[in-house]
């Protein structure tokens, strides 16, 4: 009879687990194309202009593109897409107006003061259950190694992670 029992609870959690998941699946995680740096590429340009004419604009903004570039392939977009969407489920597990969809439109490491550090600045839309908008318009509180962004696998996802994280558990970029 005590085995009996201990079955009937087992399957009970398990149901109850699984309506709990499924409440939280139902989220939608969209992610900018590319990720964008903005550093002294861009800022030499004028002076590169004064130097080799139009041409040295592009060559200053082909420069952060580049950077841009290395840093995205150091990170994985999935993973990234994965770790908000766990965060979002987080929160939604213990609120009754959930987040329906985040849409991140720009993520941008923008360098800040000398060639070692940046900052990290996301602009997006969070849209909950009730149909209300929250925009995104957030910027790092803290300067990242620019070489470990550049370099180190998954760091720059890491930073955006935690950036969201914050940002949902804190409700202070929007008054719901």
């Amino acid at each position: 009879m005590n085995y009996r029992l201990t079955i009937f609870f087992l399957i009970i959690i398990n149901i109850l687990g699984c309506v709990n998941t499924g409440l939280n699946s139902n989220v939608t995680v969209k992610l900018p194309e590319h990720t964008i740096y903005s550093g002294k590429g861009l800022a030499a340009s004028a002076a590169l202009m004064g130097a080799i004419g139009p041409t040295g604009i592009a060559i200053g903004a082909a420069i952060d593109i580049g950077i841009g570039k290395d840093i995205q392939s150091k990170n994985d977009r999935h993973r990234l897409q994965a770790e908000i969407k766990k965060a979002v489920n987080v929160y939604n597990s213990s609120e009754v107006n959930v987040i329906k969809n985040i849409n991140l439109e720009e993520i941008k490491f923008k360098q800040k003061g000398s060639d070692e550090f940046v900052i990290l600045l996301i602009n997006g839309v969070i849209t909950f259950s009730t149909g209300k908008l929250c925009i995104i318009n957030a910027k790092s509180d803290e300067s990242y190694e620019f070489t470990k962004l550049k370099n180190k696998k998954n760091y720059a996802n890491e930073i955006v992670i935690n950036k969201v994280a914050s940002i949902i558990k804190s409700r202070r970029i929007c008054q719901i």
